[in-house]
């Protein structure tokens, strides 16, 4: 009997030993271990940035760090399960003329550390990852240098994230700068002043072919008057052909674009953006035009954007021009919820096409407010609610 309770105990230990190995080769040990074929492109990244400059990068598991400077003649790729670390003090990335840099991982960048080169005349950013913003300012800054009046930066498929404590837009475009957003996804910053996504300034140029610019706030802490997805200065030009700028927020005016310079709508959709913080004038949940702003629209749709108070779809101050496109399904929680033109300031609407429609609601909901237009409210103007305004 004895040796059959000593052979049962051994059994049992024997069974619970071996119950615990397989869990052990079940989870391959540490559950936190890198991909092994992501640490071997890592190696493989830290080769090559070596290979451009000696000594510019280390690598510890799946991710890379740059210490110095590193100019990119041709181009490089960051590969999936890959980050590369561009934010030390000394580290940047400079992408020579026509240099193509691919990200298929994730680079952490600091400010102005991924920058076009004063030799480079264009250069594009391309691939399926991420781009993360770390500590305040402008991830990209597009503009002529001293070797070249005019340069084009080029952004498809990468998506750019920004900070929600920051004071700049994530992208800036400044005179002589051309950015080309041709798809991928501009998202997740806050800025205290003009322009939560991208900001161009006098004589910059940003076209949209494609993309988004989706998630970033202009709020207002550091005076600026809003453009919660675009700020659009004085002489600066906008286009859009196609993509999305959506459920942005604007502390003033302008949800998803401010216009004070010039803004062509040919395509995509501007969407879901909101003018509406307590406290500001909230106005232009879609997008607003001020002082010297041309906004004409060609295309696309402008719905369901949110004004606090007027102009749900469009507030305009100075110039809008309307020969196609769809304004649909707005709400202005006072007047104007497809479009309010403030013709006391100046502000003009000529339209001979396209369709301003649908629910574009004006709400009666401020103290004081008579709300008024809901499809288009003109200065003393009146339109009841679902009012259609169209043209074949």
């Amino acid at each position: 009997m004895a040796n059959n309770k000593l052979f049962m105990v051994g059994m049992a230990t024997a069974l619970l030993f071996g119950l615990v190995l397989t869990g052990c080769a079940s989870t391959g040990g540490d559950s936190g271990a890198e991909d092994p074929a992501a640490v071997a492109a890592a190696a493989q990244l830290a080769a090559d940035l070596n290979a451009i400059k000696a000594k510019s990068a280390t690598v510890k598991g799946a991710t890379v760090r740059i210490s110095g400077g590193v100019d990119l003649a041709t181009g490089l790729t960051v590969p999936p399960g890959v980050t590369l670390d561009v934010t030390a003090g000394s580290a940047a990335l400079g992408l020579g003329d026509n240099a193509a840099f691919t990200v298929n991982g994730t680079v952490v960048a600091g400010l102005g550390k991924v920058r076009m080169e004063d030799t480079a005349r264009g250069a594009a950013i391309n691939g399926s990852g991420t781009i993360r913003l770390k500590g305040k300012g402008y991830l990209l800054r597009v503009e002529g240098n001293k070797n070249n009046a005019n340069t084009k930066l080029t952004l498809d498929g990468v998506t750019l994230v920004g900070l929600k404590n920051n004071s700049k837009a994530l992208v800036y475009v400044g005179k002589g700068g051309e950015f080309v957003l041709e798809s991928g996804a501009i998202t997740g910053n806050t800025n205290d002043d003009e322009g939560g996504g991208v900001f161009v300034d006098g004589n910059g140029t940003f076209t949209m072919e494609g993309g988004e610019i989706s998630g970033n706030e202009a709020n207002g802490a550091g005076g600026g008057s809003g453009g919660g997805g675009v700020f659009v200065e004085e002489n600066g030009t906008f286009t859009m052909k196609d993509g999305t700028i959506s459920n942005n927020q604007a502390y003033m005016a302008g949800g998803g674009v401010l216009v004070v310079g010039a803004f062509t709508m040919e395509g995509g959709a501007i969407s879901g953006n909101t003018a509406s913080k307590a406290g500001g004038k909230q106005l232009g949940g879609g997008v607003r035009v001020d002082d010297k702003g041309m906004f004409t629209m060609t295309g696309g749709v402008i719905s369901g954007n949110t004004a606090g108070k007027d102009g749900g779809g469009v507030r305009v101050n100075r110039t809008f021009t309307m020969t196609g496109g769809e304004i649909s399904g707005n709400e202005a929680n006072g007047d104007g919820g497809g479009v309010h033109v403030a013709s006391d300031v100046g502000g003009t609407f000529t339209m001979s096409g396209g369709t301003v429609y649908g629910k574009n609601e004006a709400n009666e909901t401020l103290k004081n407010t008579a709300a008024t237009g809901a499809a288009v409210y003109n200065g003393g103007g009146n339109s009841k609610e679902d009012t259609v305004t169209s043209y074949p």
